[in-house]
């Protein structure tokens, strides 16, 4: 924090006298821009222009030209913005995360939803609802009715509208569903309380600068993820991010062993590490032998694709590893497996209309990951179904993947949103923080 404000001191003279940064933040993180842009300003001298609208607005805006310097908005949007070169890839910084929340009039009656039953209730019995059409929520929203069999219900009284918390405040709709940082920031709007949580889903909001952006740029992004905007985020609804463990070691900073490990990586796989890879590359040799292991369960193991991707997904929601579902979730579908098994494995159920070797290949890991063995009849069907390479096999894929859930739940690495259902927590299954 020392080392950060003498950055901040350093920086004045040179800011002051700086044309104005300009800011774009989405609708979700106003008030935690508003409240902490006042304070970079009086530290540093440097002015900010600030400027608000939703996620998706903000992208189209840039991507038509519109000038800007640091963006504020939800994780895919910024990556998606970084990976057609708007915004500058280093620059990324995770800033927060929020959950969805619901708001009504101040003046109306908060309905009591503690659960998915009082939660249907009362959208069965609320006059009107809304949401941003094109939000962060609004996936997450449709998701959920359609699991709740009210799609047709819900779309016959929703309005939408550009901001949720406002439109309930000017009576434009009973009840309104949105980030619980932007309900709060809404003088007319009342937080009526949180989805519950066996469906609440959050959003990461991150921050990156234009590439062409002056050094400022980056310093304000340090400023609103430092120690020092903390108590702000979670005062304006919204909640810190458990800092990553085990971070990718810097390339100047890698040993020789570290060095060839990673070369080995990239001639065998022909890219850069990823995942689970950088917290190991604290061991070199065990890096290089799990990769060299994951070489062949990965891509030449005797299931084939379809099959092999579907234990990865048992094995990601068995262990509620939410980087390793989404590095899987979009393969295992191109792979061929069914969307509407993938979705219930994501949801801790079990899938209906299996094919053969689903069904069989689904209870031999659901046994083996729950009761830590198989019964003989389990077995039975799986050496039936695969012979006893493909059973030593797909056991070797729940181990494999099993040992990388573990490394990176320890290592708390990131992973970024790319429209793949969220992991809840069910019965049984544990809840990495």
């Amino acid at each position: 924090m020392r080392a950060f404000l003498a950055l901040l001191s350093l920086a004045t003279a040179t800011n002051a006298a700086a044309q104005p940064l300009t800011i774009f933040s989405s609708n979700a993180t106003t008030a935690l821009i508003e409240e902490l842009a006042p304070q970079y300003e009086k530290t540093t001298g440097q002015q900010l222009t600030l400027v608000f609208d939703s996620s998706a607005s903000l992208r189209t805006r840039i991507e038509k030209g519109e000038a800007f310097d640091v963006l504020a908005a939800t994780a895919p949007t910024v990556a998606a913005l970084a990976k057609s070169g708007r915004i500058d890839q280093a620059s990324r910084t995770d800033m927060a995360r929020a959950g969805v929340g619901m708001a009504i009039h101040r003046q109306g009656t908060r309905p009591y939803v503690d659960s998915i039953d009082t939660l249907r209730g009362a959208l069965v019995t609320a006059e009107s609802i809304t949401y941003v059409e094109q939000g962060a929520t609004a996936s997450v929203l449709r998701g959920l009715f359609a699991k709740l069999g009210l799609t047709e219900a819900m779309d016959s009284k929703t309005v939408y509208s550009d901001s949720a918390a406002h439109a309930v405040a000017e009576g434009k709709a009973q009840i309104g569903f949105t980030q619980i940082s932007e309900i709060l920031n809404v003088a007319g709007a009342l937080y009526a309380g949180p989805l519950p949580p066996d469906v609440q889903v959050y959003t990461t909001f991150t921050a990156g600068a234009h590439p062409k952006a002056p050094a400022a740029a980056k310093q304000f992004i340090a400023f609103m993820t430092s120690a020092q905007a903390a108590p702000v985020i979670r005062k304006t609804g919204m909640e810190t991010l458990a800092g990553d463990r085990l971070p990718p070691i810097p390339a100047a900073q890698l040993t020789p062993a570290q060095r060839e490990a990673v070369d080995a990586f990239k001639t065998a796989r022909g890219g850069d590490i990823t995942g689970p890879f950088h917290p190991l590359l604290r061991s070199p040799e065990l890096m290089m032998r799990t990769r060299a292991m994951g070489d062949y369960l990965r891509f030449r193991s005797a299931l084939p694709p379809r099959l092999s991707e579907f234990v990865i997904l048992m094995t990601a929601r068995e262990w509620m590893q939410q980087y390793e579902w989404n590095a899987h979730y979009p393969i295992a579908l191109k792979a061929g497996l069914r969307k509407d098994i993938a979705d219930a494995v994501g949801e801790g159920r079990r899938p209906s209309q299996m094919a053969a070797d689903e069904a069989a290949l689904y209870e031999f890991c659901q046994e083996l990951h729950r009761n830590k063995t198989v019964s003989d009849a389990t077995y039975a069907q799986a050496v039936a179904a695969f012979g006893e390479h493909g059973i030593v096999d797909a056991i070797g894929i729940s181990g494999y993947y099993s040992m990388l859930a573990m490394v990176l739940n320890t290592a708390r690495t990131p992973t970024t949103d790319n429209g793949s259902p969220m992991l809840r927590p069910v019965s049984g299954s544990p809840s990495p923080k």
